[in-house]
């Protein structure tokens, strides 16, 4: 593990991502505390099929959260009704 202070991280930073990419962990510091760590991503993403069912979940989650969803004011069924309610015509 390197600690670099954030100026000289500033200076080095290309250096330091270089550093991070062949597996070593970088810690900036100011005024001798620690503020940010730089680790190597390891994580790979979710593959196109993940990424498509996450994205129908989230938008059954959305729909199914809207269809609880009861307008504020009686009688007024969505919110330009509601917004212009008080408007002179």
């Amino acid at each position: 593990m390197q600690t670099i202070p954030v100026h000289q991280a500033k200076d080095r930073f290309s250096a330091l991502l270089q550093a991070v990419e062949e597996g070593e962990e970088i810690v900036i510091t100011r005024h001798g505390r620690k503020i940010a760590r730089i680790v190597r991503e390891t994580e790979e993403g979710p593959d196109a099929a993940e990424q498509q069912r996450l994205r129908q979940q989230a938008l059954a989650d959305l729909r199914a959260f809207q269809a609880q969803v009861k307008p504020p004011v009686e009688g007024y069924s969505d919110w330009k009704s509601l917004r212009d309610a008080g408007r002179k015509v």
